[in-house]
């Protein structure tokens, strides 16, 4: 009987420990977006531009359709998708090791996903030709929640 009980308390030691290690893996990204200039927003400004859900860093208040007035600092290209329905305005996107800036303007990728976004007023500084140009591209793909276990992306 002694035996049993060791077991059956060794045994129930171990399942809070199994329980807590499936507990913590995240079902999907949360991306947080800082548009501080201090920060890069390279992932969650690509995933904001995708339509997924992507959250202030300030706040933790949900970034909805439209951004107006924010520096986002970016290490990398940012996408914007067609037929998304986002709006962006009276912005800078800041490549520092590139030294690059684009700012404007306004850059709006309406909801019908055969339709360029369309960008207007713009100013490039020392980007090339084709750089903050907006072209077609094909309706995007939400990324798959199950396929990596990160919480928070900034």
């Amino acid at each position: 009987m002694l035996r049993f009980i060791v077991v059956l308390l060794a045994a129930m030691s171990v399942l809070p420990v199994a329980g807590a290690a499936n507990t913590s893996k995240c079902t999907g990204k949360l991306f947080v977006l800082w548009g501080d200039a201090r920060h890069d927003d390279t992932a969650a400004l690509n995933a904001w531009f995708r339509a997924e859900p992507v959250v202030w860093g300030e706040t933790g208040r949900s970034v909805g359709p439209q951004i107006s007035g924010h520096v986002f600092r970016l290490s990398s290209p940012v996408y914007i998708s067609s037929g998304t329905g986002r709006r962006i305005e009276s912005f800078q996107f800041v490549w520092p090791e590139r030294k690059e800036l684009v700012s404007g303007g306004t850059i709006v990728a309406g909801i019908d996903p055969d339709q360029a976004p369309v960008a207007t007023g713009l100013t490039k500084i020392g980007a090339g030709p084709n750089e903050g140009v907006p072209f077609h591209s094909p309706t995007p793909k939400p990324t798959n929640p199950d396929s990596e276990t990160g919480c928070l992306v900034s």
